[in-house]
């Protein structure tokens, strides 16, 4: 996965995060699947930006400054 899917897929996953939160105050059901659903989308999405940053060439630079 490249870094911009990484980062669409996170937008998706907040954009559902909002829904399901939505789900979660009507009462709807699913409300706690879709939370789940969109936490997992969040969280991979943020391993593989943290493995794309960490295997960039600058990083170690940036880290020293």
């Amino acid at each position: 996965m490249t870094a911009r899917g990484a980062v669409v897929l996170l937008l998706i996953g907040f954009a559902v995060s909002i829904i399901g939160a939505l789900f979660k105050v009507q009462h709807w059901p699913y409300s706690t699947m879709v939370l789940v659903a969109s936490s997992l989308m969040q969280a991979i999405a943020v391993i593989v930006l943290a493995i794309k940053v960490s295997r960039y060439p600058g990083f170690k630079d940036f880290l020293d400054r």
